[in-house]
């Protein structure tokens, strides 16, 4: 019998709902804002946005709802409907608002839609089958691995065993395992306690690769060393974990942020000698007998997991955006991306700051993960006793804990240092003069001075810069200092300070 087709109705975007259990959708309380500027990250959302203003909005394939307390929440096109609700209402989508408007601009023919039309399935389970058919079969816009792994864990429940899956998913039975397994080990690695919050936000924020990940995981050395097992269903014999289980899978997860370990490596090769160390060594770290290899992860994989005075590190403050470059109106340019501190990497205009480790398994911290300052080869020389207790300050702040205290004050020492030197080398007050001006006066001071005109001009470079370089410039230090939005990383302090210092050196360092 064939079933009754389902109503296909118009309704208001300000009736429809962006379904916050969307596999695209991250867990959590989220509001649709939140959920809409996700989707910006890590689909695409306004490559969308900018096709329907050009082209037009195509509704042969409708958006699939289905009615919970009273309203119409998404089931299939969230991305479609938080696209069309961006384009009705820019500020939907918050820092991302200003990119809207100026491609509302750009297509000034575009009309804003205010009304679809919608399919109304009678519940969410009569739409998971069309759901899968959409997304693990159809070419057109095919889920990830992972997000099929996501899928399938996610029914899962006290009446949903994984046969059911199979029976209920009949072209997808084969596979249904190995989604179960991966679906199992994100929940396990996402519930972890990270000693290191850099390595959290990397697994938490979708950065790892699961279909990377698996290599590892699926082979059965590496889960007797971890002491995992799955049964035949794919799922885990037990997810209560030991610290020493604990230690284990973040040493193996700081591999991969760390790119010392990937899907080609010869450690994750069954046939390779180095895979039988590989799974030793990782043995030896769940036993918690090898120091040697506790180093690696603080030191190599997980660089920022320990400071460079030699305390553990706690979790690190990152959250927000890093600084972006401004256009020449003062603003976020739209089309450059500032490298977000917990954000997904990967994309266009975010680049990934994690570098190959150095072959050395103990060398020292690279300086940008380093938890103070590096202050080696500067110590104030000036008469000013203020100047002087500032200075104490930014060498003993921890940036892990406070980025934003530290870029703020890096800009007030800049400041006052070249007032400091106009005054007791130059016979020349600049009370009362903001930065801008007392970098350009620097600069007219030595503009006879070939290397200091260099460092001086790498601070007051303006307009487009990647995230890296913009961040020790004097604009950077200007937005951090005046935009509410803005939030300084700790890298983004090491930058400047790299290029602010040795300008302090020459000023009032000597």
């Amino acid at each position: 019998m064939v079933a009754a087709p389902w109503p296909i109705e118009e309704r208001d975007l300000s009736e429809l709902d962006l379904d916050l259990q969307n596999v695209r959708i991250p867990g959590g309380e989220l509001d649709e804002s939140a959920i809409a500027n996700y989707l910006v990250e890590a689909a695409d959302l306004l490559e969308l946005i900018q096709d329907i203003l050009r082209d037009g909005y195509l509704d042969n394939e409708l958006p699939v709802v289905v009615v919970e307390r009273g309203r119409y929440v998404v089931l299939e096109a969230n991305r479609r409907a938080a696209a069309l609700k961006a384009i009705l209402k820019p500020a939907l989508l918050g820092k991302s608002a200003l990119k809207v408007e100026r491609l509302l601009e750009r297509y000034p023919q575009a009309e804003p839609l205010s009304r679809v039309r919608v399919m109304v399935a009678p519940s969410r389970a009569a739409a998971q089958p069309l759901l899968a058919r959409l997304h693990t079969r159809n070419p057109k816009k095919a889920w990830l691995r992972e997000q099929q792994a996501v899928f399938y864990h996610a029914q899962l429940s006290a009446n949903v065993s994984v046969n059911d899956l199979k029976l209920l998913y009949p072209s997808e039975a084969k596979s249904i395992v190995g989604f179960i397994r991966m679906g199992e080990m994100r929940e396990l690695i996402r519930g972890i306690r990270y000693d290191d919050h850099e390595l959290g936000e990397f697994v938490q924020e979708s950065r790892l690769k699961m279909t990377a990940f698996e290599y590892a995981y699926d082979l059965p050395k590496v889960q007797q060393a971890l002491g995992l097992s799955f049964n035949k269903d794919g799922l885990l014999a037990s997810k209560r974990l030991s610290a020493g289980q604990r230690r284990g899978l973040q040493y193996l997860l700081g591999r991969f942020k760390a790119r010392t370990l990937n899907t080609r490596s010869a450690e994750l090769q069954r046939a390779k000698p180095e895979h039988e160390t590989f799974a030793k060594e990782l043995a030896r770290i769940v036993a918690g007998n090898n120091d040697d290899a506790a180093d690696i992860l603080l030191s190599e994989s997980s660089p920022a997991a320990n400071t460079s005075d030699g305390r553990q590190r706690g979790a690190e403050v990152t959250g927000g955006e890093r600084l972006e470059a401004p256009t020449t109106a003062g603003r976020p340019d739209p089309s450059t991306s500032g490298a977000v501190g917990q954000a997904a990497a990967g994309k266009p205009g975010k680049p990934d700051r994690t570098e190959p480790a150095s072959p050395s398994p103990r060398g020292p911290n690279r300086g940008d993960t380093r938890s103070r300052l590096d202050m080696e080869g500067f110590e104030y020389k000036g008469s000013s006793s203020g100047l002087r207790r500032r200075f104490e300050e930014l060498k003993r702040l921890d940036l892990r804990d406070f980025p934003n205290a530290a870029y703020d004050l890096l800009r007030t020492v800049l400041e006052c240092s070249i007032k400091d030197h106009f005054v007791t080398a130059r016979q020349n007050r600049l009370a009362g003069r903001n930065l801008a001006f007392c970098v350009t006066e620097l600069a007219k001071a030595y503009q006879s001075d070939a290397r200091m005109t260099a460092l001086i001009n790498t601070i007051n470079r303006r307009g487009a810069l990647p995230a890296a370089q913009f961040a020790g410039t004097t604009s950077a230090l200007n937005v951090g200092n005046h935009e509410p939005d803005a939030f300084a990383s700790s890298a983004d302090v090491h930058e400047a300070w790299d290029r602010i210092k040795p300008i302090l050196i020459e000023i009032v360092g000597k």
